[in-house]
């Protein structure tokens, strides 16, 4: 009876301990195995990575530029009504995120905080290597706030998605695009 009971504890400590092995840190970098699923655009030249735990969406963004990276959640037509993030990652040590919203079909698309609403981003980090910038962040899926679109765990979801030729966010994007993918990897 107390091996039955030591078994049974030990196979909860292992199962308990798993997650962990698989979380996503947040630090700039993409270990193997640290999301599970992705989107490939611009001929492997931009590559969207993407992971959740609990009410949380991890994602990557894995860029041939030496400029910033975005990626746009669920716009009505073009850019219209598009949650943002935009990433700009100078080096390890200077990197920033910004939360935006587009308001128009071609924008503006400006911070959150400037039309009244919140940064909803968690976590972020980045780095960069010769010509190509790894952007991490995190976000809750439901941040309740008006300038941020819900993001599924499952189903099709209509992303934007765009690289920048520098680091002045003014600057036109250098690619963009926009594509439908499957939330739960591709099938």
């Amino acid at each position: 009876m107390k091996m039955k009971a030591f078994s049974t504890a030990l196979v909860l400590l292992v199962l308990a301990s798993v997650p962990a092995v698989f979380a996503v840190n947040v630090d700039g970098t993409i270990a193997s195995g640290e999301y599970s699923k992705q989107a490939v655009f611009d001929k492997g030249n931009f590559k969207l990575l993407w992971e959740f735990e609990g009410d949380k969406v991890f994602m990557a963004i894995v860029a041939k530029t030496p400029g910033w990276v975005a990626i746009g959640f669920n716009p009505s037509t073009v850019m219209a009504k598009s949650d943002m993030v935009l990433g700009l990652v100078k080096d390890q040590s200077d990197v920033q995120a910004v939360d935006e919203w587009s308001s128009g079909i071609f924008g503006p698309h400006a911070p959150d905080v400037d039309k009244g609403g919140k940064s909803d981003i968690l976590s972020y980090a980045g780095t960069r290597t010769d010509d190509t910038v790894v952007f991490e962040f995190s976000r809750l899926l439901n941040t309740g706030d008006q300038l941020d679109n819900v993001i599924p765990t499952s189903g099709k979801f209509k992303v934007i998605w765009a690289y920048g030729p520098s680091l002045d966010v003014t600057a036109k994007h250098k690619k963009a695009g926009s594509a439908t993918i499957q939330m739960e990897g591709q099938k």
